[in-house]
């Protein structure tokens, strides 16, 4: 059986220290798997095209600290606290992808689009002064009703 009274000062210290380096260590591993969540996260946005804001920061990693123990001036205890460096180098962005742009698809000669504001009822007719005749219509889609001008003569 083992005798802790007889543990020593040293002893109490070093395994202290070696307790918080595995802390540490797996502290700035969870920030690590963190931030690269985050960035996988924001990278999907751009990738996408949309507005994904500033790219995520790498967090500051933790390290070993210590303060001497207020009772006795030999005893110096470690314990983690957040360091001044980051846990890891920035990861790069990837690259903005140009926006797509649909392609302009050729209007049929015989249909326009109804313009913003019209508010002629499906059936008015109309005469431009080339003689040509336009016909607003209506149709039926998966999405609606949609409303168009076909030349009728």
């Amino acid at each position: 059986m083992n005798d802790f009274s007889q543990t020593t000062l040293e002893a109490a210290m070093a395994n202290t220290e070696a307790s918080v380096k595995i802390q540490v260590d797996r502290f700035n591993a969870l920030l690590i798997a963190g931030y690269k969540t985050a960035f996988s996260n924001w990278s999907l946005s751009v990738n996408a095209g949309r507005n994904a804001g500033p790219m995520p920061e790498v967090p500051y990693g933790f390290m070993i600290g210590h303060f001497t123990d207020a009772t006795n001036q030999n005893a110096r205890w470690a314990f983690p606290q957040r360091g001044a460096e980051p846990v890891m180098a920035a990861l790069t962005p990837p690259p903005v992808p140009k926006p797509y742009v649909p392609p302009v698809l050729p209007e049929p000669d015989n249909i326009r689009n109804v313009p913003l504001g019209d508010l002629m009822p499906v059936g008015f007719t109309f005469t431009l002064p080339n003689g040509d005749k336009w016909q607003k219509q209506s149709s039926h889609t998966p999405f609606g009703i949609a409303y168009f001008y076909l030349k009728v003569a």
